[in-house]
């Protein structure tokens, strides 16, 4: 029995039509015939039509061809079709009868949040640029009194001279075999947000297996500064994105945990020579792409912090602009946005405020607590009022902190009990707190400040107030150099050192030389003998001694380390024994001088260090824990 071709493949073929006679066939002669449609080829002799009339109904007329199909490919393929395709339904009815409806997708998160922090930015999005990035280079050191090196790698030397050359640099080789000189690498990080032309501190070292014994004094020339990638293990550096100039500070301490370094010569800092050529900036990542969560973190993120949010391309992200007011503490401004809330309904702003209140007067998670409470801005400042009474001082603390940052002048009121109570823990963030308060209401506590006992909410005092009135102190700087200070106070006298940043020193209240005195470092003498009424600072460079005389106070002898020398046609003998206008020394040998007086006793007041902090990446700055020598004078 043969195959019965379908239907409409035999139309398709031109081989039947109902209701008309076939036409003809194309073929090769009377035998084969060619069907396009179905691709078969067929024999005309066992061709059979049978023709149905149409029935009494008129409804319909079949027309059925028995075919012959040459080597019968079309039966088995069809079938083979037809049964994979039966599979398939049978399979897809399966998995639609036995598949629940899909869940709501769930927002993945590291790990399960507080009720107060859920329906935020942040649990809906990453930060993303909050780590620092490396730079390094290779920086020319000048200013050295022989103890620089003529010896340098062949590599480091090639670049070297090429970097001398593109700024049309005289005599390059000369310079660099010159013992005065050394070539050192430099090396940095970029803070996460660092604005174009902001500035960074800078590590210096010399070059292992070099000549170089000492950098003190030394002062590098401009130098680039590019980004350092670890590519397999392997530092490979990239694109310049610092520039790297300064006066190098050899400090004669080392901070606490390093003391493997301290009186290494060959090592220093630079504070502020790093300035950024490109801005950094931060970005949210949502953890679930879409348009429409996007644009509401947009709309939230401008409403608190105008123009600071703007949208992309990318459903996953939204740009972030740290405010002006925000530079100095950006970490504070991320954790803002990352605490503001998604549901914008007043009955869920009112459930979430009284939810907040709750948790920070239970005691828990304060600081957090007290930042998304902050998060909603301005108008939620009357609800904290009632706060100000509270028997427990964290709580009255984190009250008046948030009140502080949102510039409502009753942050006065809350913290000034704190700010001037010496057996409170939190004494130093309330004076902190207080240098927020942007118009200045609370000058007037951070004045009397000044005069507490512990000597670092002393120095937290001035800063704040310098930052909002600086024509309180008097102030002097010395250029490439430092900046000099004094500060009038009733509380006991010490002077102020900054370990970062912009160098500083800071004279509180009146601090003098004890005499007799005998105090040296490697550049620098001061000699007082029991009848003279002057120090004498003698200064030795390039086989030259150098001296000048000064009053006993301690101001005065730091403006005669660093003025610069009288410019005149003196010989130097002569100009050596009529003394100079000033020895022309930087922040590290006036540094070293007082740090060596100190020690011998020399100074009525004592030499606290700017404290250090650790960074935790993407953490608030911890502070190290306050030491005896540094907070009592």
């Amino acid at each position: 029995m043969t195959p019965a071709v379908p239907p409409s493949r035999v139309k398709r073929a031109g081989l039947l039509r109902p209701g008309r006679p076939p036409r003809p066939t194309r073929g090769d002669g009377p035998d084969r015939v060619f069907s396009p449609g179905n691709r078969v080829l067929l024999k005309s002799d066992n061709l059979r039509r049978r023709y149905n009339r149409v029935d009494e109904s008129g409804a319909r007329m079949r027309a059925t061809r028995t075919l012959t199909v040459v080597g019968r490919r079309w039966n088995v393929c069809a079938r083979v079709g037809l049964f994979l395709a039966g599979l398939a339904a049978a399979a897809l009815l399966a998995s639609c009868a036995a598949k629940p409806k899909p869940a709501e997708p769930r927002i993945p998160r590291e790990v399960e949040l507080p009720a107060y922090l859920r329906d935020t930015v942040g649990e809906v999005a990453r930060i993303a640029g909050r780590e620092p990035v490396a730079v390094q280079g290779f920086g020319f050191v000048t200013g050295l009194d022989g103890t620089g090196t003529k010896v340098v790698p062949p590599g480091i030397r090639q670049q070297v001279l090429n970097m001398m050359r593109r700024n049309k640099v005289e005599g390059a080789e000369e310079i660099l075999a010159n013992p005065n000189n050394a070539v050192v690498t430099v090396s940095g990080w970029v803070d996460p947000g660092a604005t174009k032309g902001e500035l960074f501190d800078l590590d210096v070292r010399a070059i292992p297996n070099t000549e170089t014994t000492s950098l003190e004094g030394g002062f590098v020339l401009e130098c680039d500064l590019t980004r350092v990638e670890l590519d397999r293990g392997v530092e490979s550096r990239s694109e310049a994105l610092a520039l790297g100039r300064g006066s190098i500070f050899v400090a004669p301490f080392a901070p606490e945990g390093q003391a493997k370094t301290a009186g290494d010569p060959r090592v220093g800092r630079i504070l502020a020579g790093g300035k950024a050529l490109k801005t950094r900036h931060f970005r949210l990542a949502l953890l679930s792409p879409s348009v429409r969560t996007a644009d509401q973190i947009m709309r939230l993120v401008n409403a608190r912090f105008p123009a600071a949010a703007t949208g992309s391309e990318d459903p996953g992200r939204v740009d972030l602009q740290v405010p002006k007011e925000f530079q100095a503490d950006r970490t504070h401004f991320l954790d803002l946005v990352g605490a503001l809330y998604m549901r914008e309904t007043p009955d869920a702003r009112d459930k979430r405020i009284r939810l907040l209140i709750d948790t920070l007067k239970a005691g828990k998670d304060m600081d957090r607590a007290a930042i998304c409470l902050e998060a909603f801005g301005p108008t939620l400042a009357p609800q904290l009022h009632v706060l100000a009474e509270d028997p427990s001082e964290p709580v009255r603390f984190y009250v008046g902190r948030t009140l502080a940052q949102l510039q409502d002048a009753r942050a006065v009121y809350v913290l000034e009990r704190i700010a001037l109570d010496g057996n409170s823990k939190f004494q130093e963030q309330a004076v902190e707190a207080l240098g927020k308060l942007r118009t200045g209401v609370g000058l007037g506590v951070l004045g009397r400040a000044l005069d507490v006992k512990s000597a670092r909410v002393r120095v937290a005092a001035w800063q704040a107030m310098a930052r909002l009135a600086p024509r309180t102190f008097t102030a002097r700087t010395f250029a490439d150099k430092f900046a000099l200070s004094v500060v009038a106070t009733r509380g006991e006298p010490f002077i102020y050192v900054s370990r970062t940043l912009k160098p500083q020193i800071a004279v509180f209240g009146e601090v003098k030389v004890r005499p007799p005195v005998l105090a040296e470092t490697s550049r620098v003498t001061a000699t007082v003998r029991e009848n003279e009424d002057q120090v004498t600072l003698i200064s030795r460079r390039g086989g030259t001694d150098m001296r000048v005389r000064t009053s006993f106070d301690v101001t005065d002898m730091i403006a005669a380390l660093a003025a610069p020398m009288r410019r005149d046609e003196e010989p130097a003998a002569e100009k050596a024994d009529a003394g100079a206008d000033g020895l022309d020394l930087g922040y590290s040998d006036v540094v070293g001088l007082l740090h060596a007086m100190s020690r011998k006793g020399a100074l009525t007041g004592p030499i606290v260090l700017q404290p250090l902090e650790y960074r935790i990446l993407g953490d608030r700055p911890v502070a190290r824990p306050i030491t005896t020598s540094e907070d009592e004078p």
